[in-house]
């Protein structure tokens, strides 16, 4: 040991220990400048609090006496204590505060985690982590990228601020802002978040989940989609229940469901989306409006159940088919090979379509089973208390005039369509009718029981794209992914 009185510094070396405010510092070798309260030291640096902290592997020390702050270089120069293992290049750790600083990037180990950042500092005391660029965290359940991420380990609470990827094998996870709290397992997920799963995806300007509960809420701009059924559906705030894997959006909501052919959109006051592949069902209730290119009609309530591709139209539904209404008490819509099948109405079943102001080809019956080609009406079948008004024209050109009415009445009867004009009626079981002059038909018999022309209420196309615009006009995630993408991936 060397005490240099001009320089003022005490030279130390071989098995080095120096105690300062209950801190040990152990090297091979030091240099005390006493005049400026500062040790160098030199080689194997280990600095120990007993029953607090280690920190070993350094190569060079700095430890200023004054703020007993150490800045230690080397290698590996590893911070450790009861909680965490700190793994780094050259950090800045105050004895007496408890917070450490690096700027190197560093590997912080915590039971079986692991996070990798840039810059970040520790404040042991209070128990808080802050990681800055290009930040990863790695654990047994999920791995996350973000730009900055802080801890509160009191509060088991983490918050992630900037572009943020969380990859589990249940889901992925895209937002720019949201916290976690391990110990409650609850979460929000803000600024456009973006949570994708198997064939599905749900979208929101806040996103917040109870993993324990298995509830999650979707506030803002929501898009929830599904390319098994390639099902689109937006609203203003919705809620999913994992275990029965059930969605119900609500505040303005559509639904848009895409085909080449066609596509069908939906709207109501409350929608549920059932997401299960083996019982795939989506329901929408209250003012329920439904359009396709070659229907559109609306409801109290909808079923549609995709796993038997039918759409139950009930309470009071009606629909457009080209020229002809169609109402009822229930109708079931059967799908073969994206187009309508076949539409069945029970109950207070009547078809009409307008032949001039006033006058009306209608159909009634207790059952109505209503056959389509290429989405267009071919047959009606008409079962139970069957009755029909049909004006005859004196050819088949749309310019042809009406010269007369056939209005019978029968327990069954069948009428053949084509481009929506009668071509064929059939009628069974000891029809009652007549043929009447067109100038002859009494007004009080052109309207069977139960008709109620509605044209004015058949919804357009334009009244949907309302809605959807409506909705904030949301941007595909996809564009806004591969942003995100490119912020938090360096591979």
């Amino acid at each position: 040991m060397n005490f240099d009185q001009v320089k003022q510094q005490l030279y130390i070396v071989n098995n080095v220990v120096i105690k300062h405010g209950g801190v040990f510092i152990q090297c091979d070798s030091a240099i005390r400048k006493t005049s400026e309260g500062i040790i160098e030291g030199f080689g194997n640096i280990y600095i120990y609090q007993p029953d607090t902290f280690t920190l070993t592997g350094g190569d060079y020390l700095v430890y200023d006496e004054n703020t007993k702050t150490a800045t230690v270089t080397g290698d590996e120069v590893i911070l450790k204590d009861e909680k965490m293992t700190l793994i780094t290049t050259s950090i800045q750790y105050n004895t007496n505060s408890q917070v450490g600083y690096y700027s190197n990037g560093a590997d912080i180990l915590s039971e079986n985690n692991t996070l990798k950042s840039v810059k970040g500092f520790y404040n042991r005391r209070g128990n808080v982590f802050h990681f800055k660029e290009n930040v990863e965290l790695t654990t047994p359940d999920y791995t996350m990228k973000s730009d900055t991420l802080d801890y509160f380990a009191n509060t088991k609470t983490a918050f992630f601020y900037g572009p943020t990827r969380i990859v589990s094998s249940e889901n992925k996870i895209i937002c720019n802002y949201g916290w976690y709290n391990t110990k409650t397992e609850r979460a929000q997920f803000s600024k456009r978040a973006t949570i994708y799963s198997d064939s599905s995806f749900i979208s929101a300007d806040s996103l917040l989940y109870d993993k324990i509960e298995g509830i999650g809420i979707g506030i803002g701009n929501i898009w929830l989609y599904d390319s098994t059924e390639h099902i689109d559906l937006y609203g203003q705030y919705g809620k999913y229940y994992q275990k029965s894997k059930i969605s119900v959006i609500s505040g303005n909501p559509l639904s848009v469901k895409v085909d080449k052919q066609d596509t069908m959109y939906l709207m109501a006051d409350t929608m549920y989306f059932k997401n299960d592949s083996l019982n795939k069902v989506l329901r929408a209730f209250k003012n329920t409006s439904i359009l396709q290119k070659e229907f559109q009609g609306h409801c109290d309530s909808l079923i549609y159940d995709f796993q038997d591709s039918v759409i139950h139209l009930l309470q009071a539904p009606i629909l457009w088919n080209q020229k002809n209404q169609i109402t009822g008490d229930t109708m079931d819509i059967y799908i073969r090979n994206k187009s309508i099948h076949s539409l069945i109405v029970t109950q207070d079943a009547f078809l009409a379509s307008e032949v001039k102001e006033d006058h009306f080809n209608q159909i009634s019956g207790k059952k109505l089973i209503n056959y389509f080609d290429s989405n267009a009406l071919k047959l009606v079948d008409v079962q139970g208390n069957a009755e029909s008004i049909y004006y005859l024209r004196n050819n088949e050109t749309d310019t042809a005039e009406y010269t007369g009415v056939n209005k019978v009445a029968c327990k069954r009867m069948q009428i053949g369509f084509d481009s929506s004009k009668v071509k064929s009626i059939r009628f069974y079981a000891e029809p009652e009718g007549k043929i009447y002059p067109i100038k002859e038909f009494p007004d009080d018999e052109k309207h069977l029981s139960g008709l109620n022309w509605k044209i004015e209420e058949k919804p357009e196309l334009e009244l949907f794209l309302k809605r959807k615009i409506v909705l904030n006009k949301i941007e595909s995630p996809s564009a806004e992914v591969q942003l995100q993408m490119q912020a938090i991936e360096s591979d």
